[in-house]
């Protein structure tokens, strides 16, 4: 007896507890809606765990960034000038996600605005660095000769230095705060 079309089938039309295989589109709208239904579902923990994800975006530009300028001085090469302002733009870009998902994981733990002195409270002082490296940005995009003047050059570079050092002060205390360290 054959059986009806459907019956004794899972999802797809293939038996059932086979696996089926989905196209690019379908796995696709399958981890969209995973990823949908995890966010509704459980937001708050989820932030907790993606905030770890996205701040090594922001470390690894923004210093990067510098050393591109630093590399530039040496060697003259305008690429390397150029790809220094962007990698700097995207840096910026992606410490905007880090700020967000650090607050908003931050509303579980509260750390905030609950430790004192500020120099020991990895959100702020992680927001501090990333305003140093928009005041670089906002200087260098303004002044864009400031990495063939004799003195300014160096300056920006310092200021530059001083910015990841307090950038990566900033990662050592978060990695604190989650107990990594």
């Amino acid at each position: 007896e054959e059986e009806e079309e459907g019956e004794g089938e899972g999802v797809g039309g293939e038996g059932y507890g086979e696996e089926r295989e989905l196209d690019a589109g379908g796995r696709r709208r399958y981890m969209c809606g995973l990823l949908v239904f995890g966010l509704v579902s459980n937001s708050k923990n989820m932030m907790v765990e993606v905030h770890p994800l996205v701040i090594h975006f922001p470390i690894a530009l923004l210093s990067s960034a510098i050393l591109f300028d630093f590399f530039y001085i040496f060697s003259k090469q305008n690429d390397l000038a150029q790809i220094g302002w962007w990698v700097l733009l995207l840096g910026l870009i992606s410490s905007s996600a880090g700020i967000a998902t650090g607050i908003w994981a931050d509303s579980l733990i509260g750390h905030l605005g609950s430790v004192f002195p500020l120099w020991s409270n990895h959100g702020w002082v992680q927001i501090f660095s990333c305003i140093l490296f928009l005041i670089l940005f906002i200087w260098r995009t303004k002044n864009p000769a400031v990495l063939i003047h004799t003195k300014l050059k160096w300056l920006y570079i310092g200021f530059g230095g001083i910015a990841i050092a307090i950038l990566f002060y900033g990662g050592h205390l978060g990695a604190k705060l989650a107990g990594r360290i």
